[in-house]
């Protein structure tokens, strides 16, 4: 399927399973983080971004010995001049992409945007385990973001530049909003490890500002924000409702479905079928959620330095006692063990508990 977008500008964009394509009606300035054509230009016709895989996942191989060559052999395919385009690349479904326009008055910013965060969501700070050598090609894992963000008023490199970390600080603090855990970390992400982003812009340098305190910067992280929230909605079905979940809390503290059941069968023997059920509607539970949401931002006050260990141990307490209570659950809840551990082993206990209940109540054959 092709869909179509027209801005303001007159700049059109063409998205595609495989691609989506900016090409530009004028002459444009272009700051981008791509391997082709970036950094600042004003040489440019179109800007792309090109996803590598297919609907089963599986990426084709690199063209080329570097990102730079494997973008221009993509712009080739595209049918672009690889001389006069810049690139962004990606494993997400292009036909994912989600657009955002906001204006005020003749004022406007717009975002196009493509993205994944739950296989390669990332903290800035992160341990790495890369280093480019040599313009040699490195693994990367999949899950991008990636932001066309296209203005009105024509910029000032520098504001072009400002917009830049507007735009990255709204995604950012989408991704904190709605609890996306790093892959890498027990941090909270701010972005994926192998994000991108394209400002766009016509040519002459109008405004110098694009700082947060300007319009067009508040224009800017609007879309981005909207955009992004739809495209990974899209993508991988992110949200506030998908959020709203005890393992997605504990997921950046390694605890998993996987973690759980393998202690719980360990422990207590049950079929598949009736763990799994247990464990979705623990998972789901509301009062549950809550609990384990205050008690995951007890651990980042906790890792920051804004509690200190007998603050935080109090409410660590606390509100392991009031799941107890409310669950009816003598559980163990261990001091022993870090906060993590003992809201883990915790949860295993009371699933435990309901296993043993279940099978004295409905045997199983």
């Amino acid at each position: 399927m092709e869909r179509c977008f027209d801005f303001p500008s007159g700049d059109r964009l063409v998205c595609t399973e495989k691609a989506a394509i900016i090409t530009f009606s004028g002459a444009r300035a272009v700051l981008s983080s791509g391997a082709l054509g970036g950094g600042l230009r004003y040489d440019l016709t179109a800007a792309f971004n090109y996803s590598d895989c297919g609907r089963a996942g599986i990426c084709s191989p690199m063209d080329g010995r570097s990102m730079a060559e494997h973008q221009a052999a993509a712009a080739i395919k595209l049918g672009l001049d690889p001389g006069h385009v810049t690139g962004l690349d990606t494993a997400a479904n292009l036909d994912n992409m989600a657009v955002s326009v906001k204006r005020c008055g003749r004022m406007w910013a717009a975002a196009a945007v493509s993205g994944g965060a739950d296989v390669n969501a990332m903290c800035a700070g992160d341990p790495s385990s890369l280093t480019e050598s040599g313009g040699e090609p490195c693994p990367l894992a999949p899950g991008t973001i990636n932001i066309f963000l296209l203005t009105g008023p024509a910029m000032a490199p520098g504001a072009m530049t400002e917009l830049a970390i507007v735009a990255a600080e709204a995604k950012a603090a989408l991704l904190r909003d709605w609890m996306q855990g790093s892959c890498a970390s027990s941090a909270l992400a701010t972005g994926t490890g192998t994000d991108g982003i394209v400002v766009i812009c016509p040519h002459g340098g109008a405004l110098i500002n694009g700082g947060k305190h300007f319009k067009i910067a508040e224009l800017a992280a609007l879309a981005v924000r909207e955009a992004a929230s739809e495209a990974l909605y899209r993508q991988t079905g992110f949200c506030p409702e998908s959020q709203h979940s005890v393992l997605s809390r504990l997921r950046r503290f390694g605890i998993t479905p996987e973690t759980i059941r393998a202690q719980c069968l360990s422990e207590t023997p049950a079929s598949a079928g009736r763990f799994r059920r247990t464990l979705e509607h623990l998972d789901k539970d509301g009062f549950m959620v809550a609990a384990v949401s205050l008690y995951v931002h007890l651990i980042d006050q906790l890792s920051s330095g804004l509690l200190s260990p007998g603050e935080a141990e109090d409410w660590f307490g606390h509100l392991a006692g009031e799941i107890l209570r409310h669950y009816n659950s003598s559980a163990p809840y261990d001091t022993s063990l870090p906060p993590a551990g003992r809201i883990n082993a915790l949860i295993c206990g009371m699933i435990c508990e309901n296993l043993r209940e279940q099978a004295r109540l409905y045997p199983e054959p």
